[in-house]
């Protein structure tokens, strides 16, 4: 009971005291205290807090201060889903297609589109790729490039390279390389290394975009930085477009320069070769191999030639 000063008081229901569990029970998870969470979250979940059911399914699927049951993993993500928790629709499709809960791959589409309905990106996307690949639905493109947007739209990055993929190839869109480029850009800039090492090609073939050398290499070293193997390839094929000097200056004068890579650009010697992508303001952005790795970084240009 909480005392109001001047008005009364009131009486905290069901649906709150279950909040409060679960809020406990999450503290006590993060303090490594399973026994203590469970126990908050049960008390919670019995009372149909659904993101305490969820809780539980997750702590019994992983066995953590329990026995691992995939039933019992079930028996309360199935509450959960059925309270309309979007998450937890999501993971008993996940089970299904994992081939952990018995059932077609059908019923994992049904359980990705209750998720979707309630505006899930992650289940937009997991249906993008069921009806790419025609797997528990009708394969269609059209529509799994529908489920694509739809999540990409919410900043989901896988999402956001896949329907780059289908307007690059025109599968389920009208071609675009435009819209193809803008797709890879914003996946990019999330570091998704699969959308970079594609943006590094629109760049290099001059699709959606003018072509350029510099912006190529410099995308397909974000992929491979972010262990991209395709990308190390393409990087070798494009260095022959790009200007080749040498280092002049010592690794002392080269600390003074921001770089992307400080340490790694620190450690340049004198004689070096680098590939230039651009200037700015007397300094120069150089690409080269440290130590196999694929780096950037920012020289003065007083220091090559």
């Amino acid at each position: 009971m909480k005392w109001l000063p001047l008005v009364g008081f009131v009486f905290l229901g069901a649906s709150a005291l279950a909040s409060a569990n679960y809020e406990t029970g999450l503290q006590e998870y993060q303090r490594g205290h399973y026994a203590s969470a469970i126990h908050e979250w049960r008390t919670a979940a019995e009372r149909g807090n659904a993101d305490s059911q969820f809780a539980l399914g997750m702590m019994f699927e992983r066995g953590q201060g329990v026995g691992a049951s995939i039933d019992e993993a079930y028996k309360w993500y199935r509450l959960a889903a059925d309270n309309g928790l979007a998450d937890a629709q999501v993971r008993l499709a996940e089970l299904y297609l994992l081939g952990r809960l018995e059932g077609e791959p059908s019923s994992a589409a049904q359980w990705f589109e209750r998720a979707a309905t309630s505006g899930s990106a992650a289940a937009q996307f997991q249906l993008g790729l069921l009806y790419l690949e025609g797997e528990g639905v009708d394969a269609d493109s059209s529509i799994a490039a529908r489920r694509f947007e739809l999540a990409a739209e919410q900043g989901h990055v896988a999402a956001q390279n896949n329907i780059g993929s289908l307007y690059e190839t025109g599968r389920g869109v009208e071609q675009s390389f435009t819209r193809a480029f803008e797709w890879y850009e914003q996946a990019a800039k999330q570091n998704d290394p699969f959308a970079q090492n594609n943006l590094g090609a629109m760049h290099a073939r001059g699709q959606g975009v003018e072509r350029n050398h510099a912006w190529a290499v410099f995308w397909f070293v974000m992929a491979a930085q972010g262990g991209n193997d395709v990308a190390r390839e393409n990087i070798e094929a494009s260095l022959p477009n790009l200007e080749e000097k040498k280092i002049v200056g010592s690794s002392v004068n080269i600390r003074s320069g921001a770089s992307t890579n400080f340490d790694r650009i620190a450690s340049l010697t004198r004689g070096t070769s680098v590939y230039v992508l651009g200037s700015m303001d007397g300094w120069s952005q150089v690409y080269f191999q440290d130590n196999g790795l694929p780096t950037l970084g920012w020289v003065s240009n007083t220091l090559i030639e």
